[in-house]
């Protein structure tokens, strides 16, 4: 369970514009991610987006769980909020990630990501 909030803090934290393989490694090759408005993503888009985030860009997370659906299947569910730079009418997004474990190096891989903005 730690080591599931330790990628997620990893992905929005980190950056990674000096090492994007490292990134790359982290999402799975089939990876997709559905934004809060609804729209199906792909693994392109979403590594740009985190390739060329603002490195200062910080979220505070709540209410992490993790939970395991099989062997090597798990699925990450937590609440964030964006708070540097402060979004002072962003109540944030509830996000619900499943992470997946390769089988050859036993690495955690992103699968899917969908996060539902906070009204």
């Amino acid at each position: 369970s730690e080591h599931i909030r330790i990628l997620e803090e990893l992905l929005l934290h980190q950056d990674f514009s000096s090492s994007p393989e490292s990134l790359e490694a982290m999402l799975s090759e089939d990876f997709r991610e559905v934004t809060p408005n609804g729209t199906e993503v792909k693994r392109e888009v979403v590594l740009q987006w985190l390739l060329n985030k603002n490195s200062s860009s910080r979220w505070q997370f709540a209410d992490f769980e993790v939970h395991i659906l099989a062997p090597g299947l798990a699925q990450a569910t937590y609440h964030a909020r964006q708070i540097n730079p402060a979004k002072n009418s962003s109540r944030g997004a509830i996000h619900s990630s499943l992470w997946r474990q390769n089988e050859s190096d036993k690495r955690w891989q992103l699968l899917f990501h969908q996060s539902t903005r906070v009204s």
